[in-house]
């Protein structure tokens, strides 16, 4: 067996060992078993007697089980020290009880439209989760002094949603609702502090520029802020299956790279120049949207696929795939099941991989003029690999799916170039920014009456 596919298969080993923790709570016994049955089975190799054939031959898959074994064994154990983790000590016994603490505002304040909830980082306690008005508004590395009661967080009633693990993934294990909010200090901004400093501005150029619903979607396009879109509009991109066009994961990323990379292939431009060129968007696009672990992960995923393209041999990409994901779940393995944007990106990037090439061969009747038929492949592929995610997530099938993509995803990366030029461009001059914003507004507009129209359809989505 090829090294390579053995190291997938350690890797797939791993990710499976947390996946079975994280639907069920495995017995220690159970799992000591599977640990030590694995170093028997590679033990026993090491006895096994030799003959006139080498042993490394005789012996290779009774080895190479034994490590996958292992390294099952080693995901439930890694997942099960995270999930068996509820918070520092010191936040044990302080739910339901009214305390005073200080602490740092520790990730992007999250603005909705009628509150605002931001991540405080006490030494002692951990993080908490605070939910409080729009104004006074504080910033990333502000120190305040909550006074207030804290809650550990429950799961809605009939929701199906599992708000506490989604929490737990970002180290949050206590919540508080409209406390006391003093602020003590405002430090120097730090990189990223200025990051979302930038950020912050970027959105508030765009708001300048145009009017709604446009200004929203470009955010959302750019920078992932979608808190602020209508909600009909929301609710259209749901029911079209065209969310992922404003949600930061992999799968968008992956998506609009590989969308924007076969247009300027279109172009006749170098394959070396289009590596680049999207390789450069891809980190612009990462700085401006903040650069948090969320964002971060899908430009990983994203990258990969990026480079597989330039090398034209997607499948070799597998392992770096599986890697990088497998590192991401020994980071945090909460990713598995409680982050939605992790799967997508794991699962489109297996998609883009093994699915579009076939659908590729399949379509071969179909034009490819302005990438048609590859735009057409992958955005199939990607959605057929990310399928149960979807309808798991939002308990719907897309009927018009496809449609809406195929329709919308050749027109984004004109839609981000345009809209990022005229976000920038604002910082110097709001006449020099309308020069970009004008396409930028047709395409937004486009987008947004193809989603409306495919929405307004009685079949355009069915409930699961």
């Amino acid at each position: 067996m090829p090294k390579s596919k053995i190291f997938a298969l350690v890797l797939v080993s791993f990710i499976s060992g947390i996946f079975l923790r994280s639907v069920e709570k495995i017995p220690t016994a159970l799992a000591a078993g599977i640990f030590v049955f694995a170093i028997f089975v590679i033990l026993r190799t090491r006895r096994a007697p030799q003959g006139a054939v080498p042993r490394r031959f005789t012996n290779a898959p009774q080895i190479v089980f034994g490590v996958c074994i292992l390294s099952f064994a080693f995901g439930i154990w890694k997942s099960s020290t995270t999930f068996d983790y509820s918070g520092l000590p010191a936040s044990q016994n302080i739910a339901g009880k009214i305390i005073s603490f200080e602490g740092k505002i520790a990730e992007e304040p999250d603005r909705r439209i009628d509150y605002a909830q931001y991540v405080v980082e006490n030494e002692t306690i951990g993080k908490v989760l605070v939910k409080t008005d729009l104004y006074p508004e504080y910033f990333y590395g502000d120190i305040v002094k909550i006074r207030g009661k804290v809650e550990t967080p429950e799961n809605g009633a009939g929701s199906g949603f599992d708000y506490k693990n989604y929490l737990a993934k970002d180290g949050i294990f206590l919540a508080s609702r409209y406390p006391k909010i003093d602020l003590t200090a405002r430090p120097t901004a730090s990189f990223y502090g200025r990051l979302l400093e930038f950020k912050k501005s970027f959105v508030g150029k765009i708001n300048d520029l145009l009017a709604e619903p446009q200004a929203s979607f470009l955010a959302a396009l750019l920078v992932g802020a979608r808190r602020s879109l209508p909600a009909d509009l929301t609710d259209a991109f749901n029911k079209t299956g065209t969310s992922h066009i404003i949600a930061i994961s992999g799968y968008n990323i992956s998506i609009i790279s590989i969308v924007l990379m076969n247009f300027l292939g279109f172009l006749f431009f170098p394959r070396r120049l289009i590596f680049w060129l999207v390789g450069i968007s891809l980190v612009l696009f990462t700085l401006v949207a903040g650069a948090g672990a969320s964002v971060v992960r899908a430009a990983i995923m994203g990258g990969l696929l990026i480079l597989a393209k330039r090398e034209g041999r997607m499948y070799r990409m597998t392992n770096a795939i599986i890697f990088a994901g497998a590192v991401m779940l020994f980071l945090n393995p909460y990713l598995l099941r409680y982050d939605a944007g992790f799967q997508l990106s794991f699962l489109s990037a297996l998609g883009l991989i093994y699915i579009s090439p076939y659908l590729e061969k399949k379509f071969s009747r179909l034009t490819d003029f302005l990438s048609l038929r590859s735009n057409l492949a992958a955005t199939l592929s990607a959605q057929i690999a990310t399928l149960p995610i979807i309808i798991f997530s939002f308990g719907r099938f897309s009927v018009v799916s496809v449609l809406a993509n195929v329709l919308i995803l050749p027109a984004v990366p004109f839609t981000m170039l345009f809209g990022f030029l005229a976000g920038l461009a604002a910082f110097v001059s709001l006449k020099i920014a309308s020069v970009f914003i004008f396409p930028t507004w047709f395409a937004l507009s486009y987008q947004i009456w193809i989603v409306k129209i495919l929405s307004a359809l009685p079949f355009a989505s069915i409930p699961i």
